[in-house]
């Protein structure tokens, strides 16, 4: 495996093990199986990839981008700033996040009002 795929192997693994904390393992493990190209273990360990990283970790956020929103943008910020200028755009997501910010939405004020 080259030096690159065990990069982005390491960064899948820990972003999984970030969505674990935050979805439970059921829910992050069952979308995580569901990401062509990425072998995962029952602990979060991406054990294997195969194909061109860069599509894999592709697929892998959109799996989670579609039941995360903001605080998947969040996690996702080291893996989303391995990926080049063609691929999903951060910028946008970061301005999503900024937008958050200065409206006031987050997830701790949403859990303060209940």
């Amino acid at each position: 495996m080259s030096d690159t795929a065990q990069d982005f192997q390491k960064l899948l693994t820990e972003a999984i093990r970030k969505q674990i904390i935050i979805l439970g393992p059921q829910i992050t493990l069952l979308k995580a199986h569901n990401v062509p190209g990425m072998t995962v273990s029952e602990d979060g360990t991406v054990i294997a990839l195969s194909g061109n990283p860069s599509d894999v970790v592709t697929q892998f956020l959109e799996q989670f981008r579609e039941i995360s929103g903001p605080l998947l943008k969040k996690t996702m910020k080291p893996l989303l700033s391995t990926l080049s200028p063609n691929q999903p755009d951060s910028h946008s997501e970061n301005s999503a996040i900024s937008e958050n910010q200065k409206t006031g939405s987050s997830a701790s004020q949403i859990n303060q009002n209940h």
